[in-house]
């Protein structure tokens, strides 16, 4: 389907509203499991779920090889959406079967015996992943996104009720990890469901282009996908190792809210803007256009939402989770402007795959864990504020590289991009001062703080962009207005 200018915006920002509602139905009942869940689990209980989930994700990641993706990319033929869904069932199938084989050796390197039992648990998610993946990427493909809104508040809800049932009844740690397979089975069911037209289950009537055609433009998507879980996920690994459960515990908290407020925000994103990219990876002005609007978007919700996160985030931790997390407040400062660094280079990746070249997001992948990974273990003896440290020094240095190679890739100058940010930056900078400012108010509790906070910082960035940038402001009025 070929779409005009005006078309594809507006099927752009149907895409976003419908996948943003989703994502804000999804992550209020995931916000809500969290807060009861950390009341209920001690950080020792939440670290040991999260060591054995963080090993499932990557696991999850290739559980389709990268097909999914490649639907987006290939000629939308019965054919290639048949080789697509045989791939990833032989995967996942494979990859399920190796996590329940590993799962004594994987308890065995973190001296954790209670892990084995979590991860193979915890495998029901990769197979449901794998399954899941071919019916999203049609969906995601075709624009469906208002189809689509229904699956991940689904399998929101069935996590939620399930992990808390367990809760409540004093499972622990088991709790989290069943209520966690459990939605991703119930999210693959409602994937196929979802499907407007016949699915493609007759997976004996493939040919071997089709099956290469996946594979070639899969692999490379796949192991780059691998790699950026790797990067988001190794310092979970190294904390695990070096400073034990508790301490990832802590730390998985404190990364819990960046993760759902603003990385989580730009994996929707993406799952809008490359299909779109791709739709128009022809017209390069096109391209250049979508691309500087993407980032000036990104950025300026990333940047302020991390820095607003960061300056509230000593009164918002015993508010939402208790005071036994205070432990988490200050590695949440720093992954919050670790959120707020990553949305700089927000969209980088979707471009390289728009143009049929995922090879340039392995390249750089490869670099920054060659980069990360040291600065971990060095870092990881000043503890988990340490390692958060870390994280934000090193993605502030790849969002610089990363745009600098999309810049390239479709022939846009550095001015360009540095104005398509200069937005956020203002206005991350006003909210830097105006919650530091409010910090030092005598107000009455925890509550008044965080609501002072977050009212007169959007206040001043409304204020700001009203005044200072009146044509990005009308824009977003019309974003907002747009049908």
């Amino acid at each position: 389907m070929t779409y005009a200018p005006g078309e594809l915006a507006r099927a752009g920002a149907r895409g976003v509203m419908w996948q943003g509602l989703a994502f804000a139905s999804g992550k209020a009942i995931v916000l809500l499991t969290i807060i009861v869940l950390a009341r209920l689990l001690s950080p020792h209980e939440y670290g040991l779920v999260a060591l054995a989930i963080v090993l499932m994700a990557y696991a999850e990641t290739v559980a389709d090889a990268g097909v999914a993706q490649a639907l987006v990319y290939l000629p939308r033929t019965a054919e290639v959406a048949r080789s697509a869904l045989l791939i990833s069932v032989v995967i996942g199938g494979l990859l399920a079967s190796g996590a329940i084989l590993a799962a004594p050796w994987i308890a065995a390197l973190y001296n954790q015996p209670d892990v084995a039992p979590l991860v193979r648990v915890l495998a029901i998610s990769v197979l449901a992943t794998s399954l899941a993946a071919v019916p999203e990427a049609i969906l995601r493909r075709d624009l469906l996104f208002r189809r689509l809104t229904a699956a991940p508040v689904i399998r929101a809800a069935v996590t939620g009720a399930v992990a808390l049932s367990l809760a409540f009844a004093g499972y622990g740690a088991w709790s989290l990890a069943i209520g966690t397979a459990a939605g991703s089975v119930a999210y693959a069911v409602a994937c196929w469901l979802l499907l407007p037209g016949p699915p493609p289950w007759q997976i004996w009537r493939v040919r071997k282009d089709a099956l290469r055609a996946n594979l070639s433009f899969g692999a490379p998507t796949a192991g780059s996908s691998l790699l950026a879980r790797l990067i988001f996920d190794v310092d979970y690994l190294i904390i695990g190792l070096w400073l034990g459960t508790q301490a990832l515990g802590y730390y998985t908290l404190a990364f819990r809210l960046p993760e759902m407020v603003i990385i989580n925000v730009f994996f929707v994103l993406s799952t809008v803007m490359f299909p779109l990219y791709a739709q128009v990876r022809s017209e390069p002005e096109r391209l250049r256009v979508g691309y500087v609007k993407s980032v000036q978007l990104q950025s300026l919700y990333g940047v302020t939402a991390g820095v607003g996160l960061a300056v509230v985030a000593p009164a918002l931790v015993p508010l939402l989770f208790g005071a036994k997390w205070s432990d988490a407040v200050l590695p949440l400062v720093f992954l919050a402007l670790y959120a707020a660094a990553r949305s700089l280079g927000a969209g980088a990746n979707d471009v390289y795959k728009a143009l049929g070249r995922p090879g340039l997001s392995i390249g750089i992948s490869l670099a920054r864990l060659a980069i990360l990974v040291p600065a971990l273990l060095i870092a990881v003896r000043w503890g988990i504020v340490g390692v958060a440290v870390a994280q934000l020094a090193v993605s502030v240095l790849f969002a610089l590289g990363m745009q600098t190679v999309a810049a390239k890739v479709i022939e846009l100058k550095a001015r360009q991009l540095l104005r398509a940010v200069w937005p956020a930056l203002v206005c991350g900078a006003a909210v830097a001062a105006t919650g530091i400012c409010v910090l030092a108010l005598p107000l009455p509790g925890m509550l008044t703080t965080t609501i002072v906070t977050v009212v007169l910082g959007v206040t001043v960035v409304y204020t700001i962009l009203r005044l200072g940038f009146p044509a990005l402001h009308d824009e977003l009025l019309q974003l907002v207005r747009r049908r």
